[in-house]
């Protein structure tokens, strides 16, 4: 018994052996990559595609609505027309022109319904009269790089290709003490409607200096406005 047990244990260790000698036999057992991968793909996943919409020397034409965010005795609204062109799918330039309409703040609203005595003559009343500098117009010009463009997947129903880009350029605001330069930056998001049609969200922070008390201040204004611009061509 113990002779038949060492001989099955020998032809065990045989067939170990040519197995080990033969490795094309083993990758026979492995899985083929047309299996894994699906016949005639050269990669599983598929990273990079060419843009849907294109920017490249087309002239963008666009309208935009918004407000100045940081104002604290003032609302202002600012309505917008922009052009731009882009010398290729990353990087343009951009002019765009605001109107402003400006109206007291509830705050500014609240300070003007306060009323006290003059301390020198307790006849007369006083109320706060914060010095305000209101904003009428706004003009930038602006360079923008794009370099992160997708697409947003809406529940396997709908497809929207969007870039977002930074901006950063020169200003001119008119306002109660005249013009005043200001140097802009920016960010933003863009969501294309077919090839022709974009929605924009801008982000914009312009940083210039002011007369407060008869002394110089600096001063950065934000805002956030809303658009549609129509690519030419």
């Amino acid at each position: 018994m113990f002779a038949r047990h060492r001989m099955g244990f020998l032809r065990l260790s045989l067939f170990a052996i040519m197995l080990l000698g033969c490795p094309g036999y083993l990758a026979a057992i492995d899985l083929k990559p047309e299996e894994v991968k699906g016949k005639g793909a050269s990669s599983p996943v598929t990273i990079l595609q060419n843009r849907y919409f294109l920017k490249a020397l087309r002239p963008e034409l666009g309208v935009s609505y918004g407000t100045v965010t940081n104002e604290a005795y003032t609302d202002t609204k600012l309505l917008g027309f922009r052009g731009a062109l882009f010398f290729n799918e990353w990087l343009g330039l951009e002019l765009q022109s605001f109107t402003a309409t400006t109206s007291d703040s509830d705050d500014l609203k609240s300070l003007k319904r306060l009323r006290y005595l003059k301390i020198e003559d307790p006849t007369v009343q006083v109320f706060p009269d914060p010095e305000v500098n209101r904003v009428k117009k706004i003009l930038d010009l602006s360079a923008v790089v794009a370099p992160f463009y997708g697409k947003l997947n809406f529940a396997d129903w709908l497809i929207i290709y969007s870039d977002l880009y930074l901006t950063g350029g020169v200003s001119t605001l008119n306002t109660d003490q005249g013009d005043l330069n200001a140097l802009s930056f920016g960010a933003g998001q863009r969501f294309y409607w077919q090839k022709a049609l974009s929605f924009r969200i801008d982000f914009k922070g312009r940083r210039y200096t002011e007369k407060a008390a008869g002394k110089d201040h600096n001063k950065t204004t934000y805002s956030v406005d809303f658009g549609l611009s129509y690519f030419l061509f």
